[in-house]
């Protein structure tokens, strides 16, 4: 049931309090500025009045938040714990939960972030949240895939070094589990071309029988691909959606990228033909 805001429900201005907004608005300003910034400047980018404002800053200032300097103000020692715990709680793969549960509410079906194992050859599922369908497919966090049967597998094989791929391609050994299984190393290379293309990797049946998934790349700072987050349903509800899921995993995987720290293209454009 949709909830319409009435008169009752929507807050007045007197019952909303701007002091902590104020608060978080004014320490994200002085982090955001490697020198000191005078009253002055915050009153102009805060558009809040100085008397208002030195009274805010003299509070934060008592509790070691903001320091006194030559020129205005700076971060205090508290204010730099508070922004270490926040990246220690927003740490890979922590920092991808939040973005996989909008996905599963945005679906209904089992999210995986993926990455890679240190063998190189296989993916490992470092996070799962599972489908809350009724019908659906079951993964455990920490099992482990053939890079080349699963979506985010190839997500993450379609951006490796070029060097590491071709040494991958000459060694790999195609093992069938399901009926969609890359069956040559022919085949497999046409597959990470056309996802380098679309940016997104489909696999249906490529490990498990009756399974479809959709995978997105996951992208750091520096602009390498590091996970890929996958979709993964029932292909007899799967594919009459495929285009919802297919939307829903870029989304996600470039909602995560972001929060890593990755401010370019999304996703990234093909390196190799």
């Amino acid at each position: 049931m949709k909830i319409t805001p009435t008169q009752e429900t929507v807050p007045r201005p007197d019952e909303t309090t701007r002091s902590p907004l104020r608060t978080v608005q004014v320490l994200y300003e002085l982090a955001s500025n490697p020198s000191a910034v005078s009253l002055a400047d915050l009153s102009v980018r805060l558009n809040l009045p100085k008397t208002s404002l030195f009274r805010l800053m003299k509070t934060l200032e008592s509790g070691d938040y903001v320091i006194t300097v030559p020129g205005g103000y700076k971060i205090g020692a508290q204010a730099l714990k508070l922004g270490a715990a926040i990246v220690q709680n927003c740490e890979f793969p922590n920092c991808a939960l939040p973005v996989m549960q909008l996905v599963s509410d945005g679906c209904g079906e089992t999210i995986i972030l993926g990455t890679m194992a240190d063998n190189r050859t296989e993916v490992v599922y470092a996070e799962v949240l599972q489908a809350t369908n009724p019908l659906r497919f079951i993964s455990k966090a920490g099992s482990t895939n053939p890079l080349y049967g699963s979506a985010s597998g190839q997500i993450l094989l379609a951006n490796m070094a070029e060097e590491e791929l071709n040494a991958y391609l000459a060694s790999v050994k195609l093992v069938k589990h399901a009926p969609g299984t890359i069956k040559t190393v022919q085949a497999l290379r046409a597959k990470l071309a056309e996802i380098r293309g679309a940016g997104i990797s489909e696999s249906l049946e490529g490990l498990v029988e009756g399974v479809y998934s959709v995978a997105a790349p996951v992208i750091n700072m520096s602009g390498k691909v590091i996970a890929g987050l996958s979709i993964s349903a029932p292909s007899s509800r799967a594919l009459r959606q495929k285009g919802k899921l297919c939307k829903l995993a870029l989304r996600g995987g470039e909602e995560i990228s972001r929060i890593l720290g990755y401010t370019g293209s999304y996703p990234l454009p093909g390196a190799r033909d």
